[in-house]
């Protein structure tokens, strides 16, 4: 969301129907879940749960999508690094 220009977040807050201050409470909420849950199916099932429009979800739904798959990318990212240290050690000795 960090990412996103000032036309596209003026069309995402006509899209929304909302205010900067209702877009930046949904995403910290949005934050908040990705961050306290490791399932995304109850992630999308709480933002549900909480009231918001299939708009609102959606867009959390995108969010947590986002980074859902930067974390798993980080995490296998970091497993071919060590990987790759480790042959590299082991042909060096």
């Amino acid at each position: 969301m960090q990412n996103i220009s000032k036309f596209e977040k003026e069309k995402l807050l006509n899209l929304l129907e909302c205010n900067e201050k209702e877009l930046a409470i949904l995403v910290d909420k949005t934050n908040n879940l990705f961050q306290n849950q490791t399932n995304i199916y109850d992630m999308l099932l709480k933002i549900l749960q909480q009231g918001h429009n299939i708009r609102e979800a959606t867009l959390a739904g995108m969010i947590i999508g986002e980074k859902f798959g930067y974390e798993k990318a980080k995490i296998e990212l970091e497993d071919e690094i060590k990987d790759k240290l480790y042959r590299a050690f082991k042909n060096s000795q």
